[in-house]
C-alpha cells in the first residue's frame, strides 16, 4: 500500500489531470488521507475482479464519478469501472463528505477569527496592541517524517488564512496590559501618572515621550515627571495614543482621559416666577459701626434655590439701640420644605427687633446697666448670682412674649391665605448684647440648628444647643411644641474676653463644622475667624462678607446668613 500512496502523491504533485487545488491540498496535508484513498482504490479493484454484473447500476453523482475517473495512477491504477455496488458508492460519498466538512470547518474558523473584537467599556482603558512579537512566542509545529513538503505558489487566499490562524497563537505576555489615568477637572491644573494594570511585572516599562498624541493642546506628556499634564477648559472624554517599550519591544497603546465639568458650572441661576406671594430679594447686607466695634450681616440665596428658581428663605436683622451700648442681632432660616417659610423667617426677625426696641427703652436700660455693674465676671458671689437670676427672668419674659407674638402673626397669615401654620416654619437665633468698657453681656435664645458663638483667641463659648429633629438631617422649628422646654433655650453670660460674637444659619455652619460635635472644635473656629477678621477691617465689610459666603462646598447649597459683632480692638 505504501507504494500506491507514493504513486498517488506523485500524480497529485504533478497534477497533470488538473485536479481541484483545494482537493489536492486536503489529500497532501496528511499522509493518512493518501493512505485512505489508496485503500479505497484497492477495494474497488477487488469489487471489479469479483463482480458478475455486465452493466452499470445507477451512476453516482457527477462529482463522485469525476473524482473516481480522474484518479489515473499511471498504468498500475488505470481502471475500467463497469460495475460499482451501492455500498462502494457510499464509501466514496463518505470520503467526499469528509473533505467537504473539512473545508467548511476551516472557513468557519477563519470567520470566527475575523469577527473577534475587544469591546472596551468607556470607563476602561484600552488594551495595548502589538507592533511586533518575539519569534520565540510562536509555537513549534512538529510533523512526521513523511509529511508533505511546503507547497510552492500557495494561493493568496490560502496564505492569508494561514497567517490569520497563526496569529491566534502568536501571543505576547504584554498583550493584556492596560493603562489608566486620573480624571481631570475643568479649570484645574492636571497632573497624573500612568497607571499600568497587568498580571506581569511592569517595572521595566518605559514610554516614548515623543509618541504621545492628544486630540488637543490642553494635555502633554512630561518626560521629567513621567506624567501627563494639562489645563482642561471643557468637559470631554478624550482618547490619546502613545508607545511604550517592554523587554526591548516597542508597542502601541491607547488610553482614555475623562475631563469632568466644574460642579459650579452645572448650577443654573433661575429667577422665581412672577406673581408669587412674599417676594424677597436674593441678596441682603447691612453694617453698623461704632467707635469700638462693628456689627456686620449678610444673607444670600443658596445655589439650590437659584437652580430651582425659588426665593431665599433666610432672613436677618441687626439694630443698635440709640445712645446706648445695647444691640439686637437676629438670624432665621425658613424651612426649605415649607411653602411660605421665607415669610415666616421675616416675621420672626421683625418681631424680635420691634419687641426689643420697645423693651430696651431709656428707663429699662438704666436699670439693666446698674445691675450689670454689680456683676463680677467669673465670680459666684451672692450678688452676682442674684443679678444673673434677675436678668434671666427678665429676658425670659421678653422672649416668651416675642415667641407668642410670632406664632400669633403666623397664624393670622395662614388664615388669610387658607394655608397651614407649618407652611411658615422657621428657625430663630437671637443675641442681645451690651458692650461695656470692662465686660460684654450676652443673652441668647435659640430654636433649631445653626450656631451662636462667642469667640476669643483663647476660648470659645457656644451659646445655643442645636436642635435635632425626629430624623437625621432634620431640625426643630418655632412652633407651640417648644413651650414645654422654653427655659432651656435661653442662655445669659457676662465675659471679659470676647473678640467676636457670631450668629449663622446652617447654610454656613454645616459646610464649615459638618456636625454638631464639630461646633465644639476650637481649631475650626480659629480657621473661620482667621478668614473673617480681614473682612471686618475693611470699610465695606458687609459686601466682603456677602462675597465670602459664596464659597463652594460639594453637597452644601443652602441659603447662607451670618451676623458678626466684631471688636475692633481684637485686630
Amino acid at each position: 500500500m505504501d507504494g500506491d500512496v507514493c504513486k498517488i502523491k506523485k500524480i497529485l504533485e504533478h497534477n497533470s489531470s488538473e485536479f481541484d487545488e483545494h482537493f489536492i491540498q486536503f489529500l497532501l496535508r496528511d499522509s493518512q488521507n493518501l493512505k485512505q484513498l489508496s485503500k479505497l482504490i484497492n477495494e474497488l479493484e477487488k469489487v471489479k475482479a469479483s463482480s458478475n454484473y455486465d452493466s452499470l447500476i445507477d451512476e453516482p453523482s457527477r462529482t463522485e464519478s469525476h473524482l473516481i475517473s480522474e484518479f489515473d495512477v499511471e498504468n498500475d491504477f488505470k481502471t475500467d469501472f463497469k460495475i460499482i455496488e451501492k455500498q462502494d458508492v457510499a464509501v466514496i460519498t463518505d470520503f467526499i463528505d469528509e473533505y467537504t466538512q473539512e473545508q467548511e470547518k476551516l472557513q468557519s474558523d477563519l470567520n470566527s477569527i475575523h469577527q473577534e473584537t475587544i469591546i472596551v467599556d468607556v470607563e476602561q482603558p484600552i488594551t495595548a496592541s502589538n507592533e511586533q512579537v518575539s519569534e520565540n512566542m510562536i509555537p513549534e509545529i512538529i510533523v512526521e517524517e513523511d509529511a508533505v513538503e511546503p507547497i510552492e505558489n500557495v494561493p493568496a487566499e490560502i496564505e492569508q488564512n494561514r497567517l490569520e490562524i497563526e496569529s491566534v497563537f502568536r501571543r505576547s505576555k504584554y498583550e493584556d496590559i492596560k493603562f489608566q489615568v486620573d480624571n481631570a477637572r475643568v479649570g484645574q491644573a492636571y497632573q497624573s501618572k500612568i497607571t499600568v494594570i497587568s498580571p506581569h511585572d511592569t517595572s521595566e516599562i518605559s514610554y516614548k515621550a515623543d509618541s504621545f498624541k492628544f486630540p488637543n493642546t490642553q494635555f502633554y506628556f512630561d518626560e521629567d515627571t513621567k506624567s501627563i499634564h494639562g489645563q482642561p477648559v471643557e468637559a470631554n472624554l478624550i482618547e490619546f495614543s502613545f508607545q511604550f517599550i517592554a523587554e526591548g519591544e516597542t508597542r502601541s497603546a491607547q488610553c482614555r482621559l475623562n475631563v469632568i465639568a466644574d460642579p459650579r458650572s452645572l448650577w443654573k441661576v433661575i429667577e422665581p416666577e412672577s406673581g408669587q406671594e412674599f417676594v424677597k430679594v436674593h441678596l441682603d447686607q447691612a453694617v453698623i459701626e461704632t467707635p469700638n466695634y462693628k456689627i456686620v450681616a449678610a444673607s444670600r440665596r443658596g445655589r439650590s434655590h437659584e437652580h430651582a428658581g425659588s426665593f431665599r428663605d433666610d432672613d436677618f436683622a441687626i439694630h443698635l439701640i440709640e445712645d446706648s451700648s445695647w444691640s439686637i442681632i437676629t438670624v432665621a432660616d425658613g424651612a426649605g420644605s415649607a411653602k411660605y417659610s421665607r415669610e415666616g423667617s421675616r416675621i420672626a426677625v421683625d418681631i424680635v427687633q420691634n419687641e426689643f426696641k420697645r423693651y430696651l427703652n431709656p428707663y429699662t436700660i438704666d436699670d439693666l446697666n446698674n445691675d450689670l455693674a454689680k456683676w463680677q465676671v467669673g465670680s459666684q458671689d451672692d450678688v452676682t448670682v442674684g443679678v444673673a437670676t434677675k436678668l434671666n427672668q427678665q429676658f425670659h419674659h421678653v422672649y416668651y412674649e416675642i415667641y407668642k407674638s410670632i406664632l400669633n402673626q403666623i397664624e393670622l397669615q395662614a388664615t388669610d391665605l387658607g394655608a397651614n401654620t407649618k407652611d411658615f416654619s422657621t428657625t430663630l437665633l437671637v443675641a442681645v448684647v451690651c458692650k461695656l468698657a470692662d465686660k460684654t453681656f450676652v443673652s441668647t435664645f435659640s430654636v433649631g440648628d445653626g450656631a451662636i458663638a462667642l469667640y476669643s483667641e483663647s476660648n470659645l463659648r457656644l451659646m445655643n444647643d442645636p436642635d435635632g429633629g425626629e430624623y437625621a438631617g432634620q431640625t426643630r422649628f418655632l412652633d407651640r411644641s417648644i413651650a414645654h422646654d422654653f427655659t432651656n433655650r435661653l442662655k445669659i453670660g457676662c465675659f471679659t474676653d470676647v473678640d467676636a460674637i457670631l450668629l449663622m444659619t446652617d447654610g454656613i455652619s454645616d459646610p464649615i463644622f459638618e456636625t454638631d460635635s464639630g461646633l465644639l472644635n476650637f481649631v475650626k473656629w480659629q480657621k473661620l475667624y482667621a478668614e473673617l477678621d480681614p473682612l471686618m477691617q475693611i470699610e465695606s465689610a458687609d459686601t466682603a462678607l456677602l462675597e465670602w459666603m459664596h464659597f463652594f462646598t460639594p453637597g452644601h447649597h443652602d441659603d447662607r446668613t451670618m451676623a458678626v459683632l466684631w471688636n475692633k480692638h481684637s485686630s
